[in-house]
């Protein structure tokens, strides 16, 4: 800990105290010229040739390539007169004015650069060019996901676990950069659902319908305070081409069990309208195994265990999903813009799990062996609405934008356990436990928001905006026994349980470049209401609080290669319903769930250093502290041989390390992107009246690499590795995995064929251990996640937007629509 501090100091110390004298050294030379290109709609044009001529004899002096976000830069250029030539293929070539570089004068940015199709081109030549697999911007990691091989055939769930820095366990807690908490955003909007409703919604996402997911460590106070070790924002698809457009895809896969799927996206885009929909069906089939190992003692825990329980489950766990969008864009004149968006997702998930519990005594003695079976059939239907407004003002980025949404999630589950207890024969005793039960959960959420920008300038801006939410949700979970035959209510599992909460919040933010400084300061405040209502017992457990969450981002551009970043934020993390639900959820009757209905939110602290070469390697320091930090704690019941699972406030969670990423071109032919972490995590709390302390260092790596072999083959090679890690009072081993894909290109490039293999050697397991107080327990989950896949896409309608450009106010509005990108 003492040696992240001193690492922390002495980068400050450089990033501030050196940089007077870096800018002196830079001054010297003479200056570096900057600049963008631009298509006809305004966007980006990636590796065009652009080139630096004298303008007295039109001889070239430098060359250079446009990155992904169409900007170029000549450095260390003389004294004298220049002029600059850039071309693309399908474009026509642009030469630009004459340029004077003097003495006294870094740096000069010239302004955007605008290439024209050249119609002739376009006649014999369609551009296929697309955007890297993965992208590094100053604030986030972008992973576009249309361009994956190995995504096909995914949930929105699998995708994440490609993803760099993150990683999903077996209940679908989401960790980044090693740390849990993470908000994810559909479209830039909150889901405000429960972990275990997420999870389902994530599962029931197929990665034929989303676009891109962004990857946001540090946000800043324009976005919600929840999540408090970052965001992750997953956009689904939507196209903006003119006239008739789509693209249609169906894909077929086995793991141990078959899977498929298939889509259709379209579009309709003429003058001021724009409409769009789509709709993905998927199903698919899963079968995992999972072992648990617990030892009991009667006394102190030492030596041998007095009994030992072997569990082995079987699941069965077939998945039913549909995913639909809707929506339509108005553009009512330049300055304004009206959006209308409604999307859903419905279907079902099965879990078969059959589990068998052999009960030992410490001589080896079968003491039980009980069988259970369970059946859960879980059906969701969730519909979100959206209303948008944009208005563009006449001074250049200063905009208003207003949301309202509405979502309503419907959960429905059925559950049954029937348990029979064998003697030490394998013959059945008379005892048997059958149980059912019906669960409810309905959540309706209304959200209001407002946004405002007011530029300075070109080199300062103001942001402000106000947003309420109001969330309810009602979980009426009814179990029965079978007695004599007969269905009997049974109070004792039975519950009911009603959460509302109410959030106000608004913000304001400030950005300004001073020379190659920038600054960006923020203050988010929160006021938070929350109301549980424990029906059954008529008990009651209100909050009312509110909270402030300042940010603070400096950038130093040293030189064009060198950039240096220190920001901080303050987030919070507030229990989900789910969590809060004192509800018992059974597995067997010897391992089961509950909610806490007093969990406190949790406080975080964010701090991090980064510094960027090239814009291809970023190097990052981070340090976070977590107050009242919540865990899934488990505990034992040694004399009902019984193990249980309940979330609760530890006091606190440390996480610090360093981060690299790098994305490299080593060939023409092959890029890749890899993400390597070395951090650690340190839980601290006093549950049962022990004395957890539990802290461990780590390691994560990720690559995706992306190969291009000529005549329209293309392939793909992921990995990613995670050592040992902590959660808690857990400790699980490492893993690794390995993904493999190529893809083909066909029917005029409109059509693409692909096949991979995710999980080449079915390494991902999970394997943990938890030892504290009186528990002792191992466990292993051996998930199904070997898949190959062979899927077949097309794309329909005109690839290149017609020259006619709009105008750049309702285009940059569109943009800017909510329920677009």
């Amino acid at each position: 800990m003492k040696i992240i501090n001193k690492l922390v100091i002495i980068w400050l110390f450089a990033l501030f105290t050196l940089s007077p004298f870096m800018t002196c050294a830079q001054q010297s030379q003479i200056g570096n010229i900057k600049g963008k290109l631009l298509d006809h709609n305004q966007k980006p044009i990636e590796f065009a040739t652009i080139a630096l001529h004298k303008a007295a004899d039109s001889t070239i002096v430098k060359g250079t390539l446009s990155d992904s976000s169409g900007r170029f830069v000549f450095e260390k250029v003389m004294e004298g007169t220049y002029y600059v030539h850039a071309s693309f293929l399908g474009f026509k070539s642009f030469v630009s004015k004459i340029y004077t570089v003097s003495k006294g004068r870094y740096e000069i940015v010239l302004e955007n650069f605008l290439l024209v199709p050249d119609d002739k081109m376009l006649d014999a030549v369609t551009i296929t060019a697309q955007k890297p697999l993965v992208e590094q911007h100053i604030d986030r990691t972008v992973l576009n996901i249309e361009n994956s091989i190995l995504a096909e055939g995914n949930t929105a769930l699998e995708l994440l676990e490609k993803a760099p820095g993150i990683s999903v366990d077996d209940e679908g807690n989401i960790s980044m950069k090693g740390k849990p908490g993470v908000s994810v955003m559909l479209n830039g909007k909150l889901t405000y659902l429960s972990q275990r409703e997420l999870t389902t919604l994530l599962r029931g996402t197929s990665s034929g319908s989303v676009s891109k997911i962004e990857l946001i460590a540090n946000p800043s106070a324009k976005y919600d305070a929840a999540g408090n070790s970052g965001i992750i924002n997953i956009v689904l698809k939507k196209n903006e081409k003119v006239g008739i457009n789509g693209n249609a895809y169906v894909n077929a896969a086995r793991s141990r069990a078959n899977r498929y799927g298939g889509g259709l996206n379209l579009n309709y885009r003429s003058g001021k309208l724009n409409v769009f929909g789509s709709y993905d069906r998927a199903y698919r089939g899963e079968i995992e195994y999972l072992s648990f190992t617990r030892r009991f003692y009667e006394g102190e825990v030492a030596g041998t265990p007095d009994r030992i329980s072997y569990q082995n489950s079987a699941t069965n766990e077939p998945l039913y999903t549909n995913n639909y969008k809707i929506g339509a864009d108005f553009f009512l004149n330049e300055k304004n813009t009206l959006g209308l968006l409604v999307n859903g997702n419905f279907g079902k998930y099965i879990n078969d799990n059959n589990t068998t519990n052999l009960l030992v005594s410490s001589t080896g003695v079968i003491l039980s062996n009980p069988l259970t079976h369970n059946d859960n059939l879980d059906r969701w239907n969730s519909n979100a609405y959206n209303l948008n407004y944009a208005h563009q003002f006449a001074q250049s980025g200063r905009e208003l934008t207003v949301d309202l949404d509405y979502s309503k999630n419907d959960n429905r589950s059925n559950q049954s356990m029937d348990t029979k207890y064998l003697r030490a024969e394998n013959t059945e005793l008379e005892t048997r436990s059958v149980r059912r039960g019906f669960v409810p959960s309905l959540t309706n959420v209304y959200v209001g928001k407002l946004d405002y920008t007011h530029p300075f300038g070109e080199k300062a801006k103001f942001e402000t905006g106000w947003k309420s939410s109001y969330v309810s949700v009602d979980n009426n979970l009814k179990y029965d026994t079978l007695r004599n035959g007969l269905w009997i209510p049974d109070p004792s599992w039975s519950n009911h349980f009603t959460y509302k909460e109410t959030i106000h919040a608004g913000y304001i933010n400030f950005s300004k470049q001073f020379g190659s400084l920038s600054l960006q300061a923020g203050l988010r405040g929160e006021n938070t209401q929350t109301t549980g209502h424990q029906v059954t017992t008529d008990s009651l457990v209100k909050r009312n609080y509110f909270q402030l969450f300042p940010s603070l981002f400096i950038t130093k551009t040293f030189t064009p290669n060198h950039t240096g970043q220190v920001s901080y934020s303050r987030r919070v993390e507030r229990p989900d319903y789910d969590d809060m639900n004192p509800f018992r959820f059974f597995r067997d009757p010897f391992l089961y769930y509950e909610g806490n209905p007093f969990l406190r939110p949790e406080l975080t602290h964010s701090v991090e250093v980064s510094h960027t070469y090239k814009g291809k390697f970023i190097t990052a320091i981070n340090y976070s502290y977590t107050s009242d930090v919540m865990n899934w704690m488990m505990g034992q019941v040694d004399s009902l041989n019984t193990t249980y699972q309940s979330p609760q406030n530890l006091k606190s969670m440390i996480n610090y390390g360093i981060s690299l990423t790098a994305s490299l071109q080593p060939t023409s032919w092959w890029s890749s992107n890899s993400f390597g972490n070395f951090f650690r995590n340190e839980y601290k709390g006093d549950q049962k009246g022990g004395n957890l302390n539990n802290g461990i260092w780590s390691f994560s790596f990720n690559s995706q690499n992306t190969f291009q072999l000529g005549k329209g083959y293309s392939a793909e090679l992921s990995g990613f590795f995670n050592s040992k890690s902590v959660y808690g009072v857990f400790v699980s081993k490492s893993y690794y995995v390995i993904s493999i894909g190529g893809q083909k290109q066909v029917l005029n490039k409109k059509g693409t064929i692909k096949l991979m293999v995710n999980d080449i050697f079915q390494t991902r397991q999970r394997r943990n251990t938890a030892r504290y107080e009186n528990l002792d327990m191992d466990g292993h989950i051996r998930f199904d996640s070997r898949m190959a896949t062979i899927s077949f896409s097309y794309r329909f309608g005109k690839d290149i937007t017609p020259t006619r450009k709009r105008s750049s106010g309702s285009e940059d509005i569109q943009n800017r629509v909510k329920g677009g990108s």
